[in-house]
Protein backbone atom coordinates (compact mmCIF):
# COMPACT_ATOMS: atom_id res chain seq x y z
CA UNK A 1 0.00 0.00 0.00
CA UNK A 2 1.07 3.56 -0.68
CA UNK A 3 1.37 6.29 1.89
CA UNK A 4 -1.43 8.23 0.20
CA UNK A 5 -3.80 9.83 2.70
CA UNK A 6 -7.49 9.82 1.87
CA UNK A 7 -10.47 11.43 3.58
CA UNK A 8 -14.07 10.55 2.78
CA UNK A 9 -16.44 13.41 3.58
CA UNK A 10 -20.21 13.11 3.69
CA UNK A 11 -22.07 16.39 3.19
CA UNK A 12 -25.72 17.27 3.59
CA UNK A 13 -28.52 17.86 6.02
CA UNK A 14 -30.18 14.88 7.73
CA UNK A 15 -33.35 16.92 8.33
CA UNK A 16 -33.94 17.51 4.62
CA UNK A 17 -34.72 14.00 3.41
CA UNK A 18 -32.66 13.04 0.37
CA UNK A 19 -30.16 15.85 1.02
CA UNK A 20 -28.85 13.73 3.92
CA UNK A 21 -27.61 10.93 1.64
CA UNK A 22 -23.94 11.91 2.12
CA UNK A 23 -24.28 11.80 5.90
CA UNK A 24 -26.19 8.50 5.91
CA UNK A 25 -23.52 7.00 3.64
CA UNK A 26 -20.52 8.01 5.75
CA UNK A 27 -22.29 6.91 8.94
CA UNK A 28 -22.65 3.42 7.46
CA UNK A 29 -19.02 3.49 6.30
CA UNK A 30 -17.90 4.49 9.81
CA UNK A 31 -19.72 1.45 11.22
CA UNK A 32 -18.11 -0.75 8.57
CA UNK A 33 -14.65 0.62 9.41
CA UNK A 34 -15.27 0.09 13.14
CA UNK A 35 -16.28 -3.52 12.56
CA UNK A 36 -13.21 -4.19 10.42
CA UNK A 37 -10.90 -2.58 12.99
CA UNK A 38 -12.44 -4.71 15.74
CA UNK A 39 -11.51 -7.85 13.83
CA UNK A 40 -14.64 -8.67 11.83
CA UNK A 41 -13.60 -10.33 8.57
CA UNK A 42 -14.68 -8.91 5.20
CA UNK A 43 -16.30 -12.31 4.53
CA UNK A 44 -18.78 -11.75 7.39
CA UNK A 45 -22.42 -11.61 6.17
CA UNK A 46 -22.61 -8.01 7.47
CA UNK A 47 -20.50 -6.99 4.46
CA UNK A 48 -22.46 -9.03 1.90
CA UNK A 49 -22.84 -7.19 -1.39
CA UNK A 50 -19.74 -5.04 -1.00
CA UNK A 51 -16.48 -5.70 -2.88
CA UNK A 52 -14.68 -8.03 -0.47
CA UNK A 53 -11.22 -7.25 -1.84
CA UNK A 54 -11.75 -3.51 -1.33
CA UNK A 55 -13.09 -3.67 2.24
CA UNK A 56 -9.70 -3.91 4.04
CA UNK A 57 -8.67 -0.56 2.52
CA UNK A 58 -11.42 1.14 4.52
CA UNK A 59 -9.21 0.84 7.62
CA UNK A 60 -6.66 3.17 5.97
CA UNK A 61 -8.88 6.18 5.32
CA UNK A 62 -10.32 8.98 7.42
CA UNK A 63 -14.13 9.30 7.34
CA UNK A 64 -15.82 12.55 8.29
CA UNK A 65 -19.41 13.73 8.67
CA UNK A 66 -19.02 17.25 7.26
CA UNK A 67 -22.72 18.09 7.54
CA UNK A 68 -23.53 21.49 6.06
CA UNK A 69 -20.08 22.83 6.84
CA UNK A 70 -19.97 25.63 4.27
CA UNK A 71 -16.67 27.50 4.48
CA UNK A 72 -15.57 25.30 7.39
CA UNK A 73 -14.97 22.68 4.70
CA UNK A 74 -11.72 24.50 3.89
CA UNK A 75 -10.21 23.09 7.10
CA UNK A 76 -11.38 19.57 6.22
CA UNK A 77 -9.39 19.60 2.96
CA UNK A 78 -6.00 20.17 4.57
CA UNK A 79 -3.50 17.40 5.23
CA UNK A 80 -4.81 14.82 2.75
CA UNK A 81 -3.66 13.73 -0.70
CA UNK A 82 -7.20 12.97 -1.82
CA UNK A 83 -10.68 13.96 -0.69
CA UNK A 84 -13.75 11.95 -1.68
CA UNK A 85 -16.91 14.00 -1.18
CA UNK A 86 -20.32 12.34 -1.02
CA UNK A 87 -23.25 14.69 -1.46
CA UNK A 88 -26.70 15.11 -2.94
CA UNK A 89 -26.90 16.77 -6.34
CA UNK A 90 -29.60 18.03 -8.66
CA UNK A 91 -28.47 17.48 -12.24
CA UNK A 92 -31.61 16.27 -14.03
CA UNK A 93 -30.61 12.59 -13.92
CA UNK A 94 -32.91 9.86 -12.65
CA UNK A 95 -33.63 9.92 -8.93
CA UNK A 96 -30.92 7.91 -7.13
CA UNK A 97 -28.46 8.08 -10.03
CA UNK A 98 -24.82 8.26 -8.92
CA UNK A 99 -22.43 10.59 -10.71
CA UNK A 100 -18.66 10.63 -10.29
CA UNK A 101 -17.25 14.10 -10.81
CA UNK A 102 -13.62 15.16 -10.70
CA UNK A 103 -12.89 18.27 -8.65
CA UNK A 104 -11.33 20.08 -11.59
CA UNK A 105 -14.52 19.53 -13.60
CA UNK A 106 -16.51 21.25 -10.85
CA UNK A 107 -14.10 24.17 -10.86
CA UNK A 108 -14.34 24.51 -14.63
CA UNK A 109 -18.14 24.40 -14.54
CA UNK A 110 -18.39 21.20 -16.59
CA UNK A 111 -20.95 18.48 -16.00
CA UNK A 112 -22.79 19.44 -12.84
CA UNK A 113 -20.48 22.35 -12.11
CA UNK A 114 -23.49 24.24 -10.89
CA UNK A 115 -24.19 21.70 -8.16
CA UNK A 116 -27.10 22.68 -5.98
CA UNK A 117 -26.44 22.92 -2.27
CA UNK A 118 -28.21 23.27 1.04
CA UNK A 119 -24.90 24.38 2.50
CA UNK A 120 -24.03 28.01 3.23
CA UNK A 121 -21.92 27.93 0.09
CA UNK A 122 -21.75 25.23 -2.55
CA UNK A 123 -19.02 22.60 -2.77
CA UNK A 124 -17.68 24.07 -6.06
CA UNK A 125 -17.44 27.50 -4.41
CA UNK A 126 -15.48 26.10 -1.45
CA UNK A 127 -13.16 24.20 -3.81
CA UNK A 128 -12.57 27.39 -5.82
CA UNK A 129 -11.67 29.31 -2.67
CA UNK A 130 -9.40 26.49 -1.48
CA UNK A 131 -7.60 26.39 -4.82
CA UNK A 132 -6.81 30.10 -4.58
CA UNK A 133 -6.01 30.25 -0.86
CA UNK A 134 -4.44 26.98 0.23
CA UNK A 135 -4.18 24.67 -2.75
CA UNK A 136 -6.24 21.57 -3.36
CA UNK A 137 -5.65 17.87 -2.90
CA UNK A 138 -7.10 15.55 -5.52
CA UNK A 139 -10.91 15.82 -5.28
CA UNK A 140 -13.54 13.32 -6.39
CA UNK A 141 -17.23 13.90 -5.77
CA UNK A 142 -19.79 11.12 -5.76
CA UNK A 143 -23.14 12.84 -6.16
CA UNK A 144 -26.50 11.16 -5.73
CA UNK A 145 -29.36 12.66 -7.70
CA UNK A 146 -32.17 13.93 -5.52
CA UNK A 147 -35.68 14.94 -6.51
CA UNK A 148 -36.14 18.23 -4.73
CA UNK A 149 -33.97 21.29 -4.99
CA UNK A 150 -32.15 21.61 -1.64
CA UNK A 151 -33.76 25.03 -1.10
CA UNK A 152 -37.19 23.36 -0.92
CA UNK A 153 -37.67 22.81 2.78
CA UNK A 154 -39.38 19.55 3.67
CA UNK A 155 -38.29 18.65 7.18
CA UNK A 156 -37.97 14.90 7.28
CA UNK A 157 -35.24 12.42 8.03
CA UNK A 158 -36.79 9.94 5.59
CA UNK A 159 -35.11 9.54 2.23
CA UNK A 160 -36.92 8.48 -0.92
CA UNK A 161 -36.62 4.73 -1.63
CA UNK A 162 -34.54 5.40 -4.75
CA UNK A 163 -31.95 7.51 -2.93
CA UNK A 164 -31.80 5.12 0.02
CA UNK A 165 -31.29 2.21 -2.40
CA UNK A 166 -28.34 4.06 -3.96
CA UNK A 167 -26.31 3.94 -0.71
CA UNK A 168 -24.94 0.36 -1.05
CA UNK A 169 -23.95 1.05 -4.69
CA UNK A 170 -22.37 4.32 -3.61
CA UNK A 171 -20.36 2.62 -0.86
CA UNK A 172 -19.14 0.00 -3.34
CA UNK A 173 -18.01 2.73 -5.76
CA UNK A 174 -16.16 4.59 -2.99
CA UNK A 175 -14.52 1.37 -1.79
CA UNK A 176 -13.28 0.61 -5.31
CA UNK A 177 -12.01 4.20 -5.60
CA UNK A 178 -9.93 3.96 -2.42
CA UNK A 179 -8.71 0.47 -3.34
CA UNK A 180 -7.44 1.72 -6.72
CA UNK A 181 -5.56 4.53 -4.96
CA UNK A 182 -4.09 2.55 -2.10
CA UNK A 183 -3.01 -0.61 -3.91
CA UNK A 184 -0.78 1.27 -6.35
Amino acid sequence: MTGKTIRIMGCGNLWMGDDGVGIHTVEKMMIMKEKLESGMLPSDPFFFGFPMTALPYLKNVDILDAGVSGLDMLCFLEGFDKIIIIDAIKSHQNLGAILKIKGEDLLEGEGVGKMMSSHDVSVPTVLGIAKEVQGLPEIVVFGVEIQKHPDEVDLTMTMSPEVEAAIPRLISLVLEEIKSDLEK
